[in-house]
């Protein structure tokens, strides 16, 4: 990323800047490049991203992604006058953007961006919501500016703590199903590839799973829990969000059928409690415009309501186009973006964002919220035990709250396996209760939409 930013890149930095600040009439004032005379200047680089530059920003070390001067501060203000030294914007723009993601790179078994192909890892800022401290410092120095002046500048928060958007992706409803205790027998004998750390809890989950297999009744299926999972969420007066997975002949594709009366029956149910049932696209919708408007289109017709959100199954989605896919389908929201490998913030934001068309150099019209937190990469990817889990959940959780943004936490209703994660569910439990102690606003997609309007 050579040059400086166009217009319409600039444009989008302060756009996504306005969430966090009222500038009225300072926008005007403020001028971008090289050799300018302002009275607010942000400096512009035309040079590569730099790995290496660094200032402290109280007590945390900020990386300057495109730095323009030796300067050891981020600005100077001096007889009324504001001079960002360092290109700020751009270090902005290059990680909000999504810059990174259409840069060749190595992609994972999925066809998925990589946590260790990031910048993210490579600077170890993956808990580090990086745009916002930047925010932070632009708006600290506008202030001062304001302040001198005997303007007006008026800050803007997200929330009055932060939101909390906990969502659920329905991949599978059956635990106890032949498919998956044939998988198990399987595992046993070597034959496939086994999650479980301990083959003897391998062991006992197969015999506990093969009289309710061979008797359907027998026993409550640990996987259909839509009722227990809602009464913990009452509980804490949490709403939450279901995304529903299709079935089109994709790999990894759903193991229900959208319509059977059971899934119609609880979808309903789940509206009525005041949730939101949002598309689960298949692996074929990631690639295909045509696949994800027949899912949304089929997944609208069951339920008789605007589906607004989704999420990509298994996080695949290729940057930007499957993007543009969503929006051009009328979809309002994704909320895709995470890293599976690590918790914390892949374009370095913990606000809602939109996504940018690099084809067309401009801003989408459909919303991101970041994914943050997600079950299976504490416990898959992470290997992270109990007490991990939950410190490693309130290190974002602090980052967060500290801007006023929204926590997005996936977990799966079939992931509450006592066999393979013993204490799941207790653990579960307690990072619900951690986030709601920290006062978080119970939010589901379509809230915050309505928020952002």
């Amino acid at each position: 990323m050579q040059s400086i930013l166009s217009n319409n890149q600039l444009d989008y930095v302060l756009f996504h800047l306005e969430q966090h600040v009222d500038l009225g009439t300072l926008k005007k004032q403020i001028v971008y490049g090289t050799n300018l005379k302002s009275e607010i200047i942000f400096y512009s680089s035309d040079k590569e991203i730099n790995e290496i530059t660094q200032l402290e920003y109280k007590n945390k070390t900020i990386p300057i992604l495109f730095p323009q001067a030796d300067s050891q501060s981020f600005y100077t203000f001096e007889d009324g006058k504001l001079i960002f030294h360092h290109d700020l914007l751009k270090s902005a723009f290059y990680l909000l953007s999504g810059y990174q993601e259409t840069l060749p790179s190595v992609s994972d078994a999925m066809g998925r961006f990589q946590y260790k192909s990031s910048i993210q890892y490579r600077l170890g800022i993956v808990e580090v919501p990086l745009v916002n401290y930047y925010f932070e410092i632009i708006i600290e120095g506008l202030e001062k500016y304001a302040a001198y002046h005997g303007l007006t500048i008026k800050r803007k928060r997200l929330f009055d703590d932060f939101g909390f958007m906990l969502t659920h992706d329905v991949d599978r409803v059956d635990y106890y199903h032949w498919r998956e205790t044939v998988l198990k027998i399987m595992q046993i004998l070597g034959l496939k590839p086994s999650d479980y750390a301990d083959k003897k809890q391998l062991f006992k989950a197969t015999l506990d799973a093969i009289l309710p297999t061979l008797f359907p009744g027998y026993k409550k299926d640990p996987w259909w829990n839509f009722d227990e999972l809602r009464q913990i969420e009452k509980q804490l007066d949490i709403k939450s969000t279901w995304y529903f997975l299709n079935r089109d002949g994709s790999p990894h594709d759903a193991k229900y059928i959208l319509e059977e009366d059971r899934i119609k029956k609880q979808i309903y149910k789940l509206i009525g409690q005041k949730c939101e049932v949002g598309l689960h696209g298949s692996i074929k919708t990631a690639d295909s415009l045509s696949d994800l408007q027949k899912a949304k289109d089929r997944l609208q017709k069951l339920t008789s309501i605007e589906v607004v959100g989704t999420r990509q199954h298994f996080l695949k989605l290729h940057y930007p186009s499957t993007l543009v896919n969503q929006q051009a389908c009328g979809l309002k929201y994704d909320s895709t973006l995470g890293f599976a490998e690590h918790e914390g913030f892949r374009n370095s934001y913990c606000y809602p964002f939109h996504p940018y068309d690099f084809e067309n150099d401009k801003m989408m019209a459909i919303w991101e919220f970041p994914l943050v937190i997600m079950d299976t990469t504490l416990y898959g990817y992470r290997n992270l035990i109990n007490k991990e889990i939950l410190q490693a959940s309130d290190v974002i959780i602090e980052e967060i709250k500290r801007f006023g943004g929204l926590l997005v936490l996936l977990w799966h209703n079939c992931n509450f396996n006592e066999y393979q994660y013993p204490g799941i569910e207790n653990i579960y439990k307690e990072l619900l209760r951690q986030i709601m102690d920290k006062k978080a606003s119970s939010v589901v997609g379509a809230d915050v939409l309505t928020m952002l309007d």
